[in-house]
């Protein structure tokens, strides 16, 4: 009866250390996965950033609470020159002023510079 009780303490305790270790590596993959929550937008205070966040952030403010803009990274830069077009009718249809040359140009090198790969 012993032996039982032994082996059963140490399976327990085996399986809470099992345990311990899924849940710290878990825990790991979601911060390495979400790293671009945590590290917020990258050069923002760039000239060509500032340019993507005010004329983004004006539309995209109240979805992205924290920095209102969305986050370069979750897109490739094809997937990029499928929005801006779209962007371009809703900045339209809202009665927005339309984006000059210039902020378009400084947009699109945002976008090149920090697109997903």
């Amino acid at each position: 009866m012993v032996n039982i009780a032994k082996r059963f303490w140490k399976e327990i305790r085996s399986a809470q250390r099992t345990r311990r270790s899924i849940t710290g590596l878990l825990a790991l993959m979601w911060v390495v996965g979400c790293g671009g929550v945590f590290t917020g937008i990258p050069d923002l205070d760039t000239p060509d950033g500032r340019v993507f966040a005010q004329r983004c952030g004006g539309c995209h403010g109240q979805s992205f609470r924290d920095h209102g803009v969305p986050d370069p990274r979750f897109r490739t830069m094809a997937e990029w020159q499928e929005v801006l077009p779209k962007m371009d009718r809703l900045i339209r249809e809202r009665g927005l002023p339309p984006l000059t040359e210039s902020e378009r140009e400084a947009i699109i090198r945002y976008l090149s510079h920090h697109a997903k790969s």
